[in-house]
């Protein structure tokens, strides 16, 4: 790999293009001793990466999830070598750009046969379905209610709570998305109205992405269990 020396293309926030975001020119990455500049091959796209930039000024990077190569390790030796296949958060929102430094804290390999496009879906929404799947425990047997089930988080969800060995409850508001939710490990999937929510209750844990009604109708069982609400991340951390 020849390291960026010039500018370099990236997507940056701009107020007259459609959506505000379009292609302009950047500084190549100028990374700190624990950073590795990482060539970027996909990056995924989240919902609240899109509504910051309605609020971003002109100029400014978004951006959190990437894969790609090393191109330069971190000189402090920590994080993968030169070439490795990696995928990583960017803390500094800016990842959406043809290379980037990224913490090395914040990387991971990619295995062999994982695509740099699968794994630039992880880290935002297969980390948060994680965090919220973790709050609860004793899951095995347990029922698991999982609202706006068809979304990024929640497909990740989903999964998760069947591996560890929940009786997944998944609610969506397309039909269409019935059969992917099955095939994930969904035993029940449910409409956008919620009705049939009390009917396979009462559950261990509820994983909230939607919010309002449909969450009150599956929350109230009269068994505690633990709840994870979703929130935009435009909106500020999620609560539980």
């Amino acid at each position: 790999f020849q390291p960026h020396t010039g500018a370099m293309q990236a997507v940056v926030v701009d107020s007259n293009a459609p959506g505000r975001l379009a292609l302009g020119e950047v500084e190549p990455p100028s990374p700190d001793r624990n950073e590795a500049i990482v060539r970027v091959r996909s990056f995924s796209l989240n919902r609240g990466e899109v509504g910051f930039a309605q609020a971003k000024p002109a100029g400014a990077r978004i951006g959190w999830d990437v894969a790609g190569v090393v191109e330069q390790p971190a000189r402090d030796g920590s994080g993968p070598s030169a070439a490795s296949r990696v995928v990583g958060f960017l803390p500094a929102a800016n990842g959406w750009a043809e290379a980037v430094a990224v913490p090395t804290g914040y990387l991971a390999a990619i295995p062999d046969e994982v695509s740099d496009r699968d794994a630039a879906a992880l880290p935002v929404a297969g980390l948060t379905a994680l965090y919220g799947i973790e709050r609860a425990n004793r899951l095995l047997g347990a029922r698991v209610l999982v609202t706006g089930a068809s979304g990024g988080v929640g497909l990740f969800a989903c999964q998760l709570a069947k591996l560890m060995g929940a009786h997944v409850v998944a609610q969506v508001r397309n039909d269409a998305s019935q059969d992917a939710l099955a095939r994930l490990g969904a035993e029940v999937v449910i409409d956008a109205t919620g009705e049939e929510l009390r009917k396979h209750g009462p559950y261990r844990l509820i994983f909230d992405g939607i919010g309002g009604s449909i969450f009150l109708k599956g929350a109230f069982e009269g068994r505690p269990c633990s709840m994870w609400c979703e929130r935009d991340p435009d909106a500020g951390s999620p609560s539980h």
